[in-house]
């Protein structure tokens, strides 16, 4: 059946109900009128009562020697206790009497009108109750039938859930199921053992149907686990048809087809009131299996020919399964029998399994297609059957029957030896398997770490690149202002450093950027030191005479040189700089600080590092410092460059390709025209300095390459001998 879900019925039972399984006093307001009522009544006449029991008059007459409660309540009235000879009549309407006749309880006239109001009002409130419920038992009447078909479909996916449930518990595996007879399953687990939560349960491997084999017959030693085997396929049989997931191991493509019926023959039913026998009991089974196998039956039979005559016993259990078997049947039996034990070699429709015996213990694991030994002196001496009688049938063997019990118990020792072998092997395997597995891992992770650790540096030098990018764009932007030689000659120099900082950075050199900025903020510190002349106060400016040194403070490439005064023009005085006669406003000149280095007189002055800091830095603050003072003579040649003349070679013109193969000199040179365009000369010319060598070969391959470089080139030359001759070469 289907669920029909009703809303309005849903919505009508839900909302009917509060949260302490009351009728809602919400949903029906006179409900929650007339509880409301009681409930004030009710309070109103307590109060009444504790007011009346603090009268003087009231309290002489309580009986409180029985220990009883103040305030009781009989037959729905609210009374106190009051002593039987104190005239009790006379404070309200006695209701009933204690079993010693020495108290009355008694309900005071103040509350008889109020009391009557209370019954009333619960009156009241019981009927609508009353009222609502029919109206609710109505609605439920009216969908029985809905309902009904919906609680059955409920039932139904509860079966469902318990089932799966079930399954689970055991870790359970849902096989293929077909209808031809067949059961195949790995490590099968006997499911009672697993619900009593045993330890070490023993699984094993069934088939039963497969391969063509309609029978199994099930071998071993008693109390060996053959009839556990046995109850195995029977249970698997019945939790398949249930839809129970069965306790097996998912690999082998387990199956357990769809069987009906399941007969057994398990046990004894020799009864001495119904004249039956061992034997007799297990024909009349018998019997009954025969007229109901057919096919898709299971049959199960334990100890099948047993309690008579074991010629004529193995004659009849023959006979039995060979019926089944034609009937289409699948059986499986367990026997102690030699011939039965030999039919799966007689009769490809029967298979053999052996219940394992090692080291005079059983194991209760099955082991397909072996036979199984009965060990049955071994059984007997682990139950503890008296040694006298043990060795006495011992004797009573016959020589051939105890060679061949010795032989199997020893190649089932050693059958065992090699499991337990391979099982070591099997799990250094596994083990060697997780080593690998975790070094895998390992390796990862390590590898993980490094990328991130690549791409954080990554990620910081691409900053340090945008930093320079800066740099550049702000060169170009002064370059664009100001076009001068004198920008031109810094700007180059700045791109020098804008280099050397990013390859040194590369290396993990420190960088020369951050040198720069040490030497600027040396300078800054310094430049807090000095105090221009027109800030100093009147009695603290100094009686400058000829000859007294001073600090140059005005910004520019005279900043911090030191200085000789000369004389003072008012307002300007006369400095001499670097042997020239300068004048400077006051607030350009400052008096020397103490314990300073004069600059321009102390080698290494220009870095604040001093002797530890590293020659790169050195060599290019010196070229820094070079750039400043030549400004003037920048300046003056590079009007000569602009009035488009001949352009004289200077080191920045110049590019130096000695010692390079012609691939190298080709990159360098291309860059150098490339620095020489981008300055935007309206005559650009590199000098290429390529020496003489040996046989003039890089001169040659040089100049033949110019030859034919036209998108570059627009006319070359040897040098005049006043840039160097024919050692270098003049590229316009």
């Amino acid at each position: 059946g289907s669920i029909d879900f009703n809303e309005t019925l849903y919505d009508v039972l839900y909302n009917a109900m509060d949260d302490e399984g009351r009728l809602s006093g919400k949903t029906f307001p006179t409900v929650g009128r007339l509880r409301t009522r009681v409930k004030a009544l009710r309070g109103d006449i307590l109060q009444t009562l504790e007011g009346l029991v603090q009268i003087a008059s009231v309290q002489s007459k309580l009986a409180l020697e029985s220990g009883g409660a103040l305030f009781s309540e009989t037959s729905g009235r609210l009374v106190i206790p009051l002593a039987a000879d104190s005239k009790a009549s006379t404070v309200g309407i006695v209701h009933d009497t204690s079993r010693s006749g020495k108290t009355v309880y008694v309900e005071p006239t103040e509350i008889v009108g109020p009391t009557n109001e209370l019954r009333q009002a619960e009156g009241e409130l019981r009927s609508e109750e009353a009222r609502i419920w029919r109206y609710l038992t109505q609605n439920v009447l009216a969908n029985q039938r809905a309902l009904e078909t919906s609680l059955y479909a409920v039932g139904q996916l509860d079966l469902v859930r318990a089932r799966l449930q079930l399954g689970q518990s055991w870790q359970g595996i849902v096989p293929t199921v077909k209808e031809e007879g067949v059961i195949s399953l790995r490590n099968a687990r006997h499911p009672v053992l697993l619900l009593r939560k045993l330890d070490n349960i023993v699984g094993s491997d069934v088939n039963l149907g497969a391969n063509g084999n309609q029978g199994l017959v099930l071998t071993g030693p008693n109390s060996g686990g053959k009839t556990v085997i046995l109850k195995l396929l029977g249970l698997m049989a019945l939790l398949s048809r249930a839809g129970v997931p069965v306790p097996a191991s998912p690999g082998g493509d387990p199956r357990v087809d769809f069987f009906d019926p399941i007969l057994a023959d398990i046990g004894d039913i020799q009864s001495t009131t119904s004249d039956l026998s061992t034997f007799s009991g297990h024909m009349l089974v018998c019997k009954q299996v025969l007229e109901n196998a057919g096919e898709n039956a299971l049959v199960l039979m334990d100890e099948l020919g047993s309690g008579t005559d074991p010629q004529q016993g193995v004659a009849i259990a023959q006979a039995i399964l060979e019926s089944l078997v034609e009937a289409n049947a699948r059986v499986a039996i367990t026997t102690h029998y030699g011939p039965l034990k030999n039919l799966a070699a007689a009769d490809d429709r029967f298979a053999v399994g052996g219940m394992q015996f090692v080291r005079g213990r059983p194991t209760y694991k099955l082991l397909p297609g072996t036979v199984g030994e009965s060990f049955a002196l071994a059984v007997a001496e682990r139950l503890e059957l008296p040694q006298s009688v043990l060795s006495r049938a011992n004797d009573l063997l016959d020589s051939d029957t105890r060679q061949m019990g010795e032989l199997i118990q020893e190649l089932e020792d050693q059958k065992l030896l090699i499991e337990e072998q391979a099982s070591e092997m099997e799990e250094k395997k596994r083990e060697l398997g997780r080593m690998e597995f975790e070094l895998k891992e390992r390796q990862v992770k390590v590898e993980k770490e490094q990328l991130n650790i690549r791409r954080k540096e990554a990620r910081k030098f691409a900053k340090d690149l945008e930093e320079k990018e800066r740099v550049l764009e702000d060169i170009l932007s002064k370059l664009k202002s100001d076009p001068s030689r004198r920008i031109v000659a810094k700007s180059w120099d700045d791109i020098k450093f804008v280099k050397r900082d990013a390859l040194n950075e590369a290396e993990n050199v420190p960088s020369v950027l951050a040198q720069k900025k040490k030497a600027a903020k040396a300078i800054e510190e310094a430049s807090a030191e000095m105090v221009p002349l027109s800030q100093l106060s009147d009695g603290l400016k100094p009686d400058l005479k000829e000859g007294d040194a001073v600090v140059i403070c005005k910004n520019g490439p005279l900043f911090g040189r030191d200085g000789k005064f000369v004389k003072s023009n008012g307002k300007r005085i006369e400095v001499v700089v670097n042997n020239m006669n300068v004048a400077f406003k006051l607030s350009e000149v400052a008096m020397p600080p103490k314990n300073r280095a004069p600059m321009g007189h102390q080698k290494n002055s220009g870095s604040p590092q001093g002797k530890s800091g590293s020659r790169a830095v050195q060599k290019a603050l010196a070229q820094e410092r070079a750039a400043k003072s030549n400004e003037w003579d920048a300046s003056r040649k590079s009007s000569a460059q602009g009035d488009g003349k001949v352009a004289m070679r200077t080191q920045a013109n110049t590019v130096d390709v000695r010692g390079c193969n012609l691939m190298e000199a080709q990159e360098r040179i291309k860059d150098k025209f490339s620095m020489t365009l981008m300055q935007g000369r309206g005559n650009p010319t590199v000098y290429v300095l390529h020496g003489h060598g040996t046989g003039g070969v890089l001169k040659s391959k040089v100049r033949q390459w110019l030859r034919h470089e036209r998108q570059l080139v627009k006319q070359f030359s040897p040098a005049d001998a006043a840039d160097g001759g024919d050692a270098y070469t003049r590229v316009e």
